[in-house]
């Protein structure tokens, strides 16, 4: 792995315990961050999968504004930790819930981002 790779890896890693401990302390539900990158070297691009403890929550977080406020402070924690400005155009978001993921993905993660 080449040090950008290593380096975008890095600044993931922090932003997502921040996020997730920024969400706690908002009382906001979200359970769990993934990341997926893709495999070529040159590419930054970087998909975020959110997810919500359920599914009621993922369609209330969606209609009150709540999604758009967690996507723009990982995208803020991100911006503060130095993650190249080029970088950060290539972010996209996803979400969904553990609720899901438990009911139609055996509660495998891996399986509901393949």
């Amino acid at each position: 792995m080449d040090a950008a790779r290593k380096q975008q890896f890095a600044h993931i890693a922090a932003a997502k315990t921040a996020l997730l401990g920024w969400a706690q302390s908002n009382d906001i539900p979200l359970v769990r961050v993934e990341f997926v990158v893709p495999f070529v070297e040159t590419d930054f691009s970087l998909s975020v999968w959110l997810f919500y403890d359920t599914n009621a929550n993922v369609t209330r977080a969606a209609a009150d504004g709540t999604t758009t406020n967690v996507e723009q402070e990982f995208q803020s924690i991100l911006s503060a930790a130095g993650y190249p400005t080029d970088w950060l155009s290539r972010v996209s978001f996803y979400i969904d819930s553990h609720e899901n993921v438990e009911r139609d993905y055996e509660g495998s993660y891996f399986y509901r981002l393949r």
